[in-house]
């Protein structure tokens, strides 16, 4: 069923240097030209688009890394998205941001233009680690930036790590999560490094971590944040209650949204379909790349994304979300995998165990 997207995800394709490990489409130390290029046919875009949304609840503003823009670039992007688009009265306004790209000045931008969710880059806060995925730049002044968000207002803060690092041991692993939660965050992501194609860890013959040590470091993760009052509510992600990124859960439960950027994608709740991950095409108009499913096989993709989620679905809302009934859509399998011991099924919930969080994607190979 197509609805008005109330979720807004803003591509900038812009960072300081590639890490070794990134898949996501951006651009190394752009040219000043391209950046004005960029924000040029981003403001056009949200011109456009901005009919066809209801109040956005959720805008999220990844990359790439945002804080690479200059003061005044991102005054102007942030300042487009306000002057483009309604906002619901308790949106929720994340941008992502590396330690080493900002400044007092540009805190003062997000303040101003109401940002009040920020996501941190820190991946590790060893320099061995670091070093090991390509991560360049430091995290001098983190703890000054962080003060300085919450003396404005913005005390909604996450920050972002990587585990299995090649070399990397349980009490590194913890090291960075007990360094990272002293700062108070609300908010945790954890990232088992991964070798995507196409990225420098490709050809640097990486070799991964033993599988029970990365299983370990991912159950670690949860110990450790839950002494700080964080609890897990999705495979990677932890939050104190009421901090879970509205926005993902959102996505995650299959509401539409809408991506602006090269490399972004929007989905209306039928049909999904993706800018070219190339800031000349997206510039000269090309065509987005449409994903054509059957409304059995989105219905499908949906449920598979829902039950990365501890709670998991409720029955009543997936039909609300797809117009199917989750067993009767995929009966066989979902009884399958209860009987593997990686879903529970209830009368009003489907929802993983912790064996199922843990393998999520063969359970959503089974379902899809």
């Amino acid at each position: 069923m197509k609805h008005a997207p109330q979720a807004l995800y803003i591509h900038v394709p812009f960072c300081a240097a590639k890490c070794a490990y990134c898949a996501f489409y951006s651009l190394p130390a752009p040219a000043a030209a391209q950046r004005r290029q960029y924000l040029n046919r981003i403001a056009a875009e949200f011109a456009d688009t901005a009919p066809r949304t209801g109040p956005l609840k959720t805008v999220f503003i990844g990359g790439g890394t945002p804080s690479f823009l200059s003061d005044n670039e991102l005054r102007e992007l942030l300042q487009a998205v306000r002057s483009s688009f309604t906002f619901a009265p308790d949106a929720e306004f994340t941008i992502e941001c590396n330690p080493d790209s900002l400044n007092p000045d540009k805190i003062a931008v997000l303040v101003a233009t109401g940002v009040n969710r920020v996501s941190l880059g820190i991946q590790s806060f060893s320099p061995r680690f670091r070093a090991c995925i390509g991560r360049q730049g430091g995290l001098a002044g983190l703890e000054r930036h962080i003060a300085l968000l919450r003396d404005h207002g913005i005390a909604n803060l996450g920050a972002d790590l990587i585990y299995a690092i090649p070399g990397q041991t349980l009490a590194d692993w913890e090291a960075d999560l007990r360094q990272t939660l002293a700062l108070g965050v609300q908010h945790l992501s954890t990232y088992a490094l991964t070798v995507e194609e196409n990225t420098r860890l490709t050809g640097d013959a990486v070799r991964p971590v033993d599988e029970q040590l990365a299983v370990d470091m991912w159950d670690r993760a949860a110990q450790v944040a839950e002494s700080a009052g964080l609890r897990r509510y999705e495979v990677s992600n932890l939050a104190v209650p009421g901090a879970e990124c509205r926005h993902n859960l959102d996505i995650w439960y299959g509401a539409a949204y809408l991506g602006c950027g090269p490399a972004a994608s929007s989905y209306d709740g039928m049909t999904r379909w993706t800018h070219r991950s190339s800031l000349d095409e997206w510039l000269r108009h090309v065509s987005p790349e449409t994903d054509v499913l059957t409304p059995q096989a989105r219905a499908a993709e949906v449920l598979t994304f829902g039950l990365r989620t501890v709670a998991g679905w409720p029955r009543k809302l997936f039909r609300e979300r797809t117009g199917f009934d989750l067993v009767e859509l995929r009966g066989e399998a979902i009884a399958s995998l209860v009987r593997d011991g990686l879903l529970e099924l209830t009368p009003d919930v489907l929802r993983p165990t912790r064996q199922g969080l843990l393998f999520a994607d063969t359970v959503a190979e089974q379902l899809l």
